[in-house]
Order: structure tokens, then C-alpha cells, then sequence
């Protein structure tokens, strides 16, 4: 049964015309862009496999190139309890591909002359002045010293400002502090998250890469400077201007419906809903945190807007957010090697931009692509590319956490690779 449903949907996929839906882009011949569309069924199949072998309820995967729709594919379900088919406006959490688009409001402030990248965190978080570096000691009696140098604004959008996360992202005392003063409780506000940060110390010398909650105190920065909370900022200066109206911190009793289970790998293999953790409560209406660090919800179509934002040097449908050197700037490594940490042994080849992963050695990456090319992801198992060598953007959408389980990003670039036959010069 499940080999000639598989057989169907390559033959589907080769012969079907394909939506238009992701991001309201125009649809375009992927013949015609360079794509092969027998080796785009090459996605499908994948897809199905994941969720045929109960790995994935469902997945969907948009791709554009110079601005045009090329593949747009949705298998599997939601919410497989309720029967909700996946698709390109399923809601889905995207955790820490909130942290590109709270970068980028970050940036609309620094080109109007607010905010500058060398500006001290305390002159805009006084709370942050005393911070000092952890030395030795317990959780309970850390010993600390000052930093040489007071982490910048610039820290915060690479994650060098020597801020973690709680223990389960970071298991020496430091993350044994963090989730003491349980970090991700929705009871806090941003300013009292700020406020609580800034009497942990430091895990690292402000330069030194260490992944945490730098864009969530970046998050407070933008509500100091604008006068505005974060979710507001975002709304006004950059969801509605895009057209990103799937974009929210919270989800209203309109729109749950659309949104994706969460789910885990149960103890026997199979999928199991995950019920607490996980910052489930961040999405609450009645949730006081607004996170840009990991909190917000979006869709295919709405994350695909944004990338194609960025990869058109900053601007969309006739609406600018930010100027081409401002783009080009963010996705530059901003990290020298001796200051990455663990970073390349997390993701070999890649350096830090201003809120992006960026590819600086492909060889060392494992997998086609090309230099510059930036992104990230989510715990939740999402993930997003764009690759302005090839002019070209994609966003998986799914609900698995850890992001880790399965080697499904890889297998995502690798497959949109595999199937671009024309590559630019």
C-alpha cells in the first residue's frame, strides 16, 4: 500500500501543477530557474518517507528562486489526533528562528542612528553594568571577576556576550543558575527576564562564542530604545509592512486551530505529544514574556517573505526594511576562529553574522551549498536557508523536538541541491 501511494506521488509531483500559495510569491517553471523537476520529487519522496516511517506527523518545504515559487510540497498531518492536514499556512513554533527576525528590528534602529553595534548593553540595560564573569565556584556561591571588555550591542546579535542558557542548553554552573531562576517562565515580563539575567554571570569573556540568551536581552534593548514593547515593534515596523499576518507571539482562539501539534520521540520510538516544557506556555494569551529569542509563531508563507526580504537586499513588494549594506554587513562572519568556541563543532564551516549562521567553508560543512549562504533553526525541528549566490530561499516547516533527533536539515539542503542543475555562474 504505502509503496504505490509513494509511486503516486512522484508521479503526482511530476506531473501535477504546483500551488501557489507560500508567501503569496509568484509561481515559477523550475525548469525554467534552473531545477530539474524529476530530482525535486526527490523531496517528496523523502518527505513521505519520514512520515511513512512514523518519524515526522508532517512536513511541508517551500523553495524559491529569484523571487519565484519553484516547489511548494505538504505531507503528512499537523495534528494528527484532529486530522489537520500540514500546509504552508499551518502555525507552527519556530523558537529560534525568532532570533534573525528580532536582529533584523535591531538593525532598523541602528540605520536610524538609535542604536549603534559598539554601544555597551548597560547603556541601555543599566542592570547589566555589574555583571561579572564566572570564575569557579558552585550555583550556589559562584565566584566572578569584571569583564575586560563590557559586552556591546554587537555581542548580544553573535552570541558573544558570554550569556547562556539554563541547564539542559548549558550544563555547568552557570546553566545551573539560569534554570534556577527558571529563565523561560512566562510570568516574566522582558524587563524582569533582563533584570534576572543580569545577576547571573557571564559563562564566557564577552567575544568568545557561546550560544544563549543574548537576542532575548537584544529583545529589551529594541523595547528601551523604541519605547515600544517587542511585539509591537515587530508588528508595526516589520509584519504588517510584509505581510507576515501569521506572524504573532500569542495565538488567539481564531487561529489555534491551524496550529501544529508539538511532538517528541517517545520511549518506544514512536511519536508522542509533548504536554509541558518545551516553553509551551510562551504562547498563551495570557503569557507575560515575549521572547525574541525563541518565541514566535509563524508559517512557510510568512517565514518565506522574510527570506525573500533579505536575499532582495532588504526590501519586498515596493517595502524597504533595511538597506543592502545593512543586509550584506549582518551576513558576513563577524567571528574570528580563535573566538568560536564550540560553534564549528557544533556546525563545521559556519561563522556567526548578526543574527545568521553563515557558511564560510562549504568543504568543511559536509554538503552542497555555496559560500555566504545564511540561515538557522528551531527546536522544533524548522529550519530556513537562503543562499544569495543562487538567489535562492527555502523554509521547512514541521513539529519535532529536539531539533536533533533526525538528520532531516541536512537531508533538506542536500535534496533543493541535488535538484538545482543550473547553478549561477
Amino acid at each position: 500500500m504505502a509503496a504505490r501511494r509513494f509511486a503516486a506521488v512522484l508521479l503526482a509531483a511530476l506531473l501535477a501543477p504546483m500551488p501557489s500559495f507560500a508567501g503569496d510569491l509568484p509561481q515559477g517553471d523550475p525548469a525554467a530557474l534552473g531545477f530539474s523537476p524529476e530530482r525535486l520529487a526527490r523531496i517528496d519522496a523523502a518527505m513521505w518517507r519520514y512520515v511513512d516511517e512514523g518519524k515526522l506527523a508532517g512536513i511541508n518545504i517551500a523553495v524559491a528562486r529569484d523571487g519565484k515559487l519553484v516547489y511548494d510540497r505538504s505531507v503528512g498531518m499537523a495534528d494528527m489526533a484532529r486530522g489537520l492536514p500540514m500546509s504552508s499556512d499551518t502555525l507552527v513554533r519556530i523558537y529560534s528562528m525568532t532570533k534573525p527576525v528580532t536582529v533584523v528590528a535591531a538593525m532598523m534602529l541602528v540605520e536610524e542612528g538609535k542604536l549603534r553595534l559598539t554601544d555597551p548593553v548597560a547603556r541601555y540595560l543599566p542592570e547589566f553594568a555589574a555583571t561579572g564573569v564566572y570564575v569557579d565556584g558552585g550555583p550556589d556561591a559562584p565566584k566572578t571577576r569584571p569583564p575586560k571588555t563590557p559586552p556591546k550591542i554587537y555581542h548580544l546579535m553573535t552570541h558573544t556576550s558570554g550569556l547562556s542558557y539554563p541547564g539542559r542548553y548549558d550544563p555547568t554552573p552557570v546553566g545551573q543558575i539560569y534554570e534556577r531562576k527558571d529563565f523561560f517562565s512566562p510570568t516574566n515580563s522582558l524587563a524582569e527576564l533582563s533584570r534576572k539575567t543580569a545577576t547571573i554571570p557571564l559563562t564566557d569573556e564577552p567575544g568568545k562564542y557561546h550560544y544563549g540568551a543574548s537576542i532575548d536581552i537584544l529583545g529589551r534593548v529594541i523595547e528601551v530604545v523604541s519605547g515600544k514593547p517587542l511585539d509591537v515593534f515587530l508588528r508595526e515596523r516589520l509584519f504588517e509592512p510584509l505581510k507576515m499576518n501569521d506572524t504573532m507571539f500569542r495565538v488567539p482562539a481564531d487561529r489555534r486551530g491551524r496550529l501544529a501539534e508539538l511532538y517528541t520521540r517517545g520511549p518506544d520510538g514512536k511519536l508522542a505529544i509533548v504536554k509541558e516544557g518545551a516553553g509551551l506556555g510562551l504562547y498563551e494569551m495570557d503569557a507575560r514574556l515575549v521572547s525574541g529569542g525563541g518565541g514566535l509563531v509563524s508559517t512557510t508563507a510568512d517565514y518565506l517573505r522574510f527570506c525573500q526580504m533579505m536575499v532582495n537586499g532588504g526590501a519586498l513588494d515596493g517595502v524597504r526594511i533595511l538597506s543592502p549594506k545593512t543586509v550584506q554587513l549582518m551576513t558576513q562572519g563577524q567571528i574570528s576562529p580563535e573566538h568560536r568556541g564550540n560553534l564549528n563543532e557544533r556546525a563545521p564551516g559556519i561563522d556567526m553574522g548578526l543574527g545568521f549562521g553563515v557558511v564560510e567553508d562549504v568543504g568543511a560543512t559536509g554538503r552542497p551549498g555555496s559560500p555566504g549562504e545564511y540561515g538557522g533553526g528551531g527546536a522544533g525541528s524548522t529550519q530556513f536557508f537562503i543562499d544569495p549566490r543562487e538567489k535562492i530561499v527555502a523554509v521547512l516547516s514541521t513539529q519535532l523536538m529536539p531539533g536533533s533527533t533526525y538528520p532531516l536539515r541536512e537531508d533538506l539542503r542536500a535534496l533543493i541541491y541535488q535538484a538545482l542543475v543550473k547553478p549561477g555562474e
